[in-house]
């Protein structure tokens, strides 16, 4: 990658990076002479992180509930940096005082913390995260990350062991391991100097190592427009003012359906943020600063055979296809493509268009980040807490647990609530299959499924609301799966497995298209009448 678009990921990646939290058990004590690499200089560092505009918390940690305090923490931090060996004194029990008093073995509470961060309800994080382990013993850093990689990753192929550079990552986490700086005499030690870091540098390396995990157009997107709601985060608690509690209290009194009144306080602020990035600029930002520093940094020129004949794939290309102001997206691609490939040829690259965008190295990747993109644009239950049940509603995909069928919910919002506790209420289902080729859904694990387009094939299902909220909703079954159980229980009656929850105006386009198929008039009439039809 080029150093203009990293460069400009660094600033991002800067600008976002708030706040970073050191856990080490010799932060505020007297040197100890014994073992002056253990030593942690909480002046120095915060004075560092503060010339970087950084908020540095350093904690020294004197009991083992403290640790569970810091766990706490450390989920709304930024960067975490944890020492390896951490001792403080045991809380003993009667009786127990004669007892051995070792310290624990070293990396108890680190690996600890560590994984704290990774699962959350004993599933992975997929939140982004870097942790920095910090140690004053230089010589076991690799055995450090190994005990680290075996123990807490479990040696899983989902996150890379890289010796190398001493690190652990995902797409989403990394750990890495280095030493604080100091002064080695024997020369045959001198290979572990690359791994140590002074005070000074830790601020430029934090924010290197986490650029490496956020330079790509989408994370700086994100990150610059958190990092806008970060900065304006009081000016958005001043549009909802208390002053203006008594108007909502009274649009809340005054309309028919008085739970609406909140779905409008959301609306209202997911508006106020997306007016926020609009005033802001984000989206210029993004195609004015980054998309040709990335293309830039991240194509190669590379020959495509199309039939019998090549298309150089260039970085001119590229850029004069992503800044064309044609808008006929056929009349673009034979524009900015030549007269070499015929119009058929270009059609079939303008249907996968994405290759374009891939190197060849890495063309195996392409249905991949297509697919990550549709569940982006598509699905709304990204966000669906693990611990939230779903409520059957319009977008909801069920799978059917007695057969290979799938169905979407195209009841409107306004007929799935205020259903009163063990009344039943009937859904409509527009049915969905299979599909290997054209598809109007993808399921997080990447089935295409297409829908039924016949009228007839609607269905109608059954289902009891069972509790006072108004709305039928899933239960967790023993594999951790959300059931959606209709009117008809028993072992032999089907019932219905929540696959995601689809956008709103998605849905809405569905029951359009199945609306359009009702509204087909087929007549038998004067053909020479339909001719002179106005």
């Amino acid at each position: 990658m080029t150093n203009t678009f990293f460069e400009k990921s660094k600033e991002i990646a800067n600008d976002y990076i708030q706040n970073i939290v050191f856990l080490d058990d010799r932060a505020y004590k007297i040197k100890d002479e014994a073992k002056p690499n253990n030593d942690l200089d909480v002046a120095k560092i915060s004075k560092h992180f503060a010339k970087e505009k950084k908020i540095c918390a350093v904690y020294q940690p004197e009991s083992e509930q403290d640790i569970e305090y810091f766990k706490a923490i450390s989920n709304k931090s930024d960067i975490i940096v944890l020492d390896w060996e951490i001792n403080f004194p045991k809380d003993l029990k009667p009786g127990t005082e004669d007892e051995d008093d070792e310290d624990e073995p070293r990396g108890v509470y680190t690996k600890s913390i560590i994984q704290s961060s990774l699962f959350e309800d004993g599933q992975t994080n997929k939140s982004l995260k870097m942790i920095l382990v910090y140690t004053g013993d230089y010589t076991i850093l690799k055995d450090i990350l190994h005990e680290i990689y075996d123990e807490v990753f479990a040696s899983n192929e989902n996150y890379i062991l890289d010796d190398e550079n001493l690190s652990i990552k995902s797409a989403e986490f990394k750990v890495l391991v280095r030493s604080k700086k100091v002064e080695i005499n024997n020369e045959s030690n001198k290979v572990y100097e690359k791994h140590m870091l002074n005070y000074e540098n830790l601020p430029r390396f934090i924010i290197e190592e986490f650029s490496n995990m956020t330079s790509g157009l989408l994370p700086n997107f994100a990150l610059a427009s958190l990092t806008t709601l970060r900065k304006n985060s009081s000016k958005i608690l001043g549009l909802f003012a208390k002053e203006m509690d008594s108007a909502y209290m009274a649009h809340k009194a005054t309309i028919p359906k008085q739970e609406d009144s909140e779905e409008l306080l959301i609306e209202l602020f997911g508006d106020s943020v997306k007016d926020l990035l609009f005033y802001a600029n984000i989206s210029s930002f993004i195609k004015d600063e980054l998309v040709d520093s990335w293309i830039e940094g991240n194509i190669l020129e590379e020959e495509y055979i199309i039939g019998q004949k090549k298309l150089t794939r260039s970085v001119a290309l590229l850029k004069e296809l992503v800044s064309s102001t044609e808008e006929n997206v056929e009349e673009r691609f034979n524009s900015v493509l030549g007269e070499t490939l015929s119009k058929n040829e270009k059609k079939g690259i303008l249907n996968n268009c994405t290759v374009l965008f891939i190197n060849d190295i890495n063309h195996a990747n392409t249905e991949n980040s297509n697919k990550r993109f549709s569940k982006l644009a598509h699905h709304k239950s990204l966000f669906l807490p693990k611990n939230i049940e779903p409520k059957l509603t319009l977008g909801s995909l069920l799978k059917s647990t007695k057969y290979d069928a799938y169905y979407i919910c195209i009841q409107q919002k306004c007929d799935s609530v205020r259903i009163p506790k063990d009344a039943e209420r009937k859904f409509l289902f527009i049915p969905l299959k299979v599909s290997t080729d054209k598809f109007d859904i993808l399921t997080p694990d990447g089935i295409k499924l297409k829908r039924l387009k016949d009228s007839f094939s609607i269905r109608t299902i059954k289902f009891i609301c069972s509790n006072d909220h108004g709305m039928v909703i899933a239960q967790e079954n023993e594999n951790g799966e959300y059931v959606f159980q209709q009117k008809y229980d028993t072992a032999d009656d089907e019932h219905f497995i929540w696959v995601l929850d689809l956008k709103d105006l998605h849905s809405q386009r569905m029951i359009i298209d199945y609306t359009s198929q009702l509204s087909r008039v087929g007549l038998n009439e004067s053909e020479w009448h339909r001719k002179q039809l106005s």
